[in-house]
C-alpha cells in the first residue's frame, strides 16, 4: 500500500509570470485589474554611461519588467524562503528567489490571517541557518522595502504586512520612518512557515523587474529624504566610506589609500555604527565619494544631483548595480577595476580589493580633484 501523499508540502509546479497565474484566474475577462494591476510598464532605458579610465564592463541599455501587484484570495506563503503559492498550488517564480537549502517536505496546518495580507518578505529568511536576505543592508533598502510604494500605488488597504524577522537598527529605523508600525508586521522565522490569508497581495520585487528599477530608488529617495526636508552637514563633501569592518571585499592596502585621499580631503566613514538617518544627512551632504563595491554604497540614492561616486570594484566581480542608482540618482559614476588580493576566494563577488594608488590618482584628476 502506497504511503499518503501529506496534504500540505511546498509545490514544485509554478507560473513563470504572475500575470499567467492572474489572467487564467480572470473569469471573465473584465476582472483581470482585480488580480494583477500593473503599477509601472516596462521600459528600456540608456543611462548615463560611467566615467574613468577603464573600459566600461556592461552595455548602457536596462531593461525593466512591468512593476504589479498582485491579490490572490485564499494566497498562501510557505516557508522561511517566502514561496507565494496560489489557490491551484502553484508557486509565483517571478517574486521568489531559489534556495538549494530548502527541502521540499511536508507543511505544518497553515496559520490562518483573517483580512487584506500583503508579502514584503523575499529571498532567504532562516535565521537558524544565517541565511537573512533581510539582513543585507542593501537588499532591505531596495528590494524588500520599495514594495510598499507599489502597495501604496494601488490603493489597497493592508491588514498585515508579512516581512522577515527585525534584528537590526535599520529595519526598526526605515519602517517608523515610512509608516509601518510593529504591530501591523508579522515577522517571518521558523523554517516551516505557512501562511493562508484571506486575501494576499503581493507586489512585485525590484531586483526580479530589473535589478535597481528607477522608480525603487526615487521613492527611497523621496520619502526617507526629500519629504523629510534632510538638510546637508558641513565636513561631509568628500568621503571614504571604509569596510574594515567587513568580512569581505574590503580593501587590503586601506592605510596608504587613506594616506592618499586624506591629502585630497577626504574622510574616512565606517557606516555600520550610523543611524539610518545620519547615513542619509552625510550621503546629502557629499560631493565626492570613493567606496568599495558593498551595500553602503545605496546611500548614493540621497546624494544630490552632481555628486560623484568613484566605485573600487574587483575584477572579478562584475555588477552595475551603483551605476544604475547612481544614474536615477542624477550621480557622476567612475568604476575603478581593481586587482583582488591572492589567492581568489571561493566564493564570487568576496574577493579583496587592491587599489592602484597611481589609478586611483589619475580617475580623481580626470574628476578634477
Amino acid at each position: 500500500m502506497k504511503e499518503a501523499i501529506p496534504i500540505y508540502t511546498i509545490p514544485q509546479q509554478f507560473y513563470e509570470k504572475t500575470r499567467d497565474w492572474a489572467q487564467q484566474a480572470a473569469v471573465p475577462p473584465d476582472l483581470l485589474s482585480y488580480y494583477y494591476q500593473v503599477i509601472y510598464p516596462a521600459e528600456t532605458l540608456t543611462l548615463p554611461a560611467g566615467k574613468g579610465i577603464d573600459q566600461p564592463r556592461w552595455v548602457t541599455t536596462s531593461a525593466f519588467d512591468e512593476a504589479f501587484l498582485a491579490s490572490i484570495p485564499g494566497g498562501r506563503l510557505v516557508t522561511s524562503n517566502a514561496y507565494v503559492v496560489t489557490p491551484d498550488n502553484k508557486r509565483l517564480r517571478d517574486v521568489e528567489l531559489d534556495c538549494p537549502l530548502i527541502d521540499f517536505s511536508e507543511l505544518p496546518e497553515p496559520q490562518h490571517f483573517k483580512g487584506t495580507v500583503a508579502t514584503l518578505i523575499w529571498g532567504w529568511n532562516m535565521p537558524h541557518i544565517n541565511a537573512c536576505t533581510q539582513n543585507i543592508f542593501g537588499h532591505w533598502f531596495f528590494d524588500l522595502l520599495p514594495r510598499l510604494h507599489l502597495l501604496e500605488k494601488s490603493g489597497i488597504s493592508i491588514d498585515k504586512y508579512v516581512i522577515g524577522k527585525l534584528f537590526h537598527p535599520f529595519h526598526y529605523e526605515s519602517l517608523a520612518m515610512l509608516g509601518i508600525p510593529l504591530h501591523k508586521c508579522i515577522q517571518v522565522e521558523d523554517a516551516d512557515f505557512h501562511l493562508l490569508a484571506d486575501r494576499l497581495i503581493v507586489p512585485a520585487v525590484p531586483l526580479m523587474v530589473g535589478k535597481c528599477p528607477p522608480w525603487a530608488s526615487h521613492f527611497m529617495a523621496k520619502r526617507l529624504k526629500a519629504d523629510r526636508g534632510v538638510k546637508a552637514k558641513k565636513g561631509f563633501e568628500r568621503l571614504y566610506i571604509t569596510r574594515k569592518d567587513a568580512a569581505a571585499r574590503f580593501v587590503t592596502n586601506e592605510d596608504e589609500v587613506l594616506r592618499y585621499l586624506k591629502s585630497k580631503g577626504f574622510r574616512e566613514i565606517v557606516l555600520t555604527p550610523l543611524s539610518t538617518a545620519e547615513k542619509i544627512a552625510i550621503f546629502s551632504s557629499a560631493q565626492h565619494i570613493v567606496a568599495p563595491f558593498g551595500s553602503g554604497s545605496i546611500n548614493i540614492a540621497f546624494c544630490e544631483p552632481g555628486a560623484a561616486l568613484f566605485e573600487l570594484a574587483p575584477s572579478t566581480f562584475v555588477d552595475p548595480y551603483f551605476w544604475k542608482l547612481c544614474a536615477h540618482a542624477g550621480v557622476d559614476y567612475y568604476e575603478i577595476v581593481c586587482e583582488v588580493e591572492q589567492p581568489p576566494k571561493p566564493f564570487v563577488g568576496t574577493d579583496n580589493i587592491v587599489v592602484n594608488i597611481n589609478k586611483l590618482e589619475h580617475v580623481l584628476k580626470l574628476a578634477g580633484i
